[in-house]
C-alpha cells in the first residue's frame, strides 16, 4: 500500500495560528525583547572604562552608573508621569496619590537621610527594584499569552513556575553572596549590613528551574507537533529576562552600582518602548508627543545623574539632599506602576494599547 494513502487528508491538518505581537514584530523585538543586549553592552562599557580609565576620576563604577542613570534609568522614570500626571483622566482618578502621596514618599526619604540611613535606602530601593523588574517582565509574558491564546492551565502553571523560580534563584544567589561577604558596599565608604540567606538557596533554585524549563520546552514541542502553535514572543521574553539575570547574578561579579545598571537597563528600554506606545495611542492630538517626552526624559536624566554622582562622591554634602528625593521618585514609580497599567480595571486602556482580539478557538483547559 502506498504511504501516501496513509497520510491524513490535507484539510484535517490544522495550520498553527499566526503569532501575535503587542505593536508589531519589529517594534516588540527591538524594545520589549531585543533591548536585553544592553545588559551585555553595559558590561562592556564597565570593562572598557576599567581598562582605559575614562572621566570621573577614571572610576569605572561611576562611569558605568552615570551613563546608565542619566541616559536610561531616570529618563524612563519620567515617562511614568505621562501616565500619572499628564493623563487627565488618570490624574483625577488618583489625585491624592499623585500629589500628597508623592510628597509623602519624598518626606519619608528625608527621614532616612536625617537618620543617616542613606545606604539602607539605596539598597532597599534596589531590592524593591528587582521585584519591580521581575513583575514587569512577567506582565509582558502574560500579555503575549493572552494575545496568542496560550492560556491552558498546564501552560500557565509551568510558565509561572519556571519564570519565577529562575528569576528568584538568580536574586537569591547574588543576595546570599553579598551577605556572606560582609556589608554591601554601595560606593566608597557607603556600606550597609543586610540579613543573610543560606548560600545554597540560589543554586538549589536554579536546579529546580532547569527541570521546570525542560518541561516548558517539552510542552512547546508537543504544542508544535499537535498544531496548537508555539508562543514565540513569550518564549523569547522568558529566555531574555531569565538569561540577563543569570548573567548579572550568577555569571559575573560586579560592584553594587554596576550590577544595578546591568540588571535594570533592559527593563528601562522595555518600559520606554511601552510608554512611547502608550503616548502615541493616548495622545494622538499632541504633536510629536513621543519626541517631547524623550527630550524631557533625557534632560531630567542627565540632571539627576549629575546629582547622584556628586552625592556618591560626597555622601555628607549638599547633593545628597537632592539625591534622596530623586530616589523616592524612583520608589514612587515602582509603587504606582502596579496600579496604572492594570488593564482589567481600565478597558479603554486595554483597547488603546493592545490589538483587537483575533477570531480564535476558546482557551484551552
Amino acid at each position: 500500500m502506498s504511504a501516501r494513502l496513509l497520510d491524513p487528508p490535507a484539510d484535517t491538518i490544522a495550520a498553527p495560528p499566526p503569532v501575535r505581537w503587542i505593536v508589531s514584530p519589529r517594534y516588540d523585538l527591538v524594545f520589549f525583547i531585543g533591548s536585553c543586549v544592553l545588559t551585555w553592552a553595559f558590561f562592556g562599557i564597565y570593562r572598557v572604562a576599567h581598562h582605559f580609565g575614562f572621566f570621573l576620576r577614571g572610576d569605572s563604577v561611576l562611569v558605568t552608573y552615570f551613563l546608565f542613570t542619566a541616559f536610561f534609568d531616570h529618563p524612563h522614570i519620567l515617562q511614568t508621569f505621562s501616565r500619572t500626571h499628564f493623563d487627565r483622566e488618570e490624574f483625577v482618578r488618583r489625585k491624592r496619590l499623585y500629589t500628597w502621596g508623592l510628597g509623602g514618599f519624598i518626606a519619608v526619604g528625608y527621614g532616612f537621610l536625617w537618620l543617616g540611613w542613606e545606604a539602607h535606602l539605596i539598597v532597599g530601593a534596589a531590592i524593591y527594584g528587582t521585584w519591580h523588574i521581575i513583575r514587569q517582565h512577567y506582565g509582558f509574558i502574560k500579555i503575549y499569552k493572552g494575545l496568542n491564546n496560550d492560556r491552558a492551565v498546564l501552560d500557565n502553571v509551568l510558565d509561572a513556575a519556571a519564570f519565577f523560580v529562575g528569576m528568584f534563584s538568580c536574586f537569591a544567589n547574588d543576595y546570599g553572596d553579598a551577605a556572606r561577604n560582609g556589608p554591601v558596599v554601595v560606593y566608597g565608604e557607603m556600606k550597609v549590613e543586610v540579613p543573610s540567606l543560606p548560600g545554597e538557596w540560589g543554586e538549589a533554585g536554579w536546579s529546580v528551574f532547569l527541570v521546570l524549563i525542560s518541561l516548558v520546552v517539552f510542552r512547546q514541542v508537543w504544542r508544535a507537533a499537535t498544531g496548537k502553535g508555539v508562543n514565540i514572543p513569550k518564549l523569547l521574553l522568558m529566555a531574555t529576562s531569565v538569561g540577563t539575570h543569570y548573567f548579572v547574578f550568577f555569571a559575573t561579579a560586579t560592584p553594587f552600582l554596576v550590577a544595578e545598571a546591568l540588571e535594570t537597563v533592559y527593563h528601562d528600554v522595555q518600559y520606554q518602548g511601552w510608554a512611547m506606545h502608550y503616548q502615541r495611542q493616548r495622545f494622538p492630538q499632541v504633536r510629536r508627543v513621543v519626541a517631547k517626552w524623550l527630550l524631557m526624559g533625557l534632560l531630567y536624566g542627565v540632571t539627576v545623574g549629575v546629582v547622584e554622582v556628586l552625592g556618591l562622591l560626597r555622601p555628607g554634602g549638599w547633593a545628597m539632599w537632592l539625591f534622596v528625593p530623586f530616589t523616592m521618585v524612583v520608589l514612587f514609580h515602582y509603587f504606582v506602576d502596579g496600579l496604572i497599567w492594570r488593564m482589567r480595571d481600565d478597558p479603554s486602556l486595554r483597547a488603546a494599547l493592545l490589538p483587537k482580539p483575533a477570531a480564535s478557538a476558546p482557551p484551552e483547559h
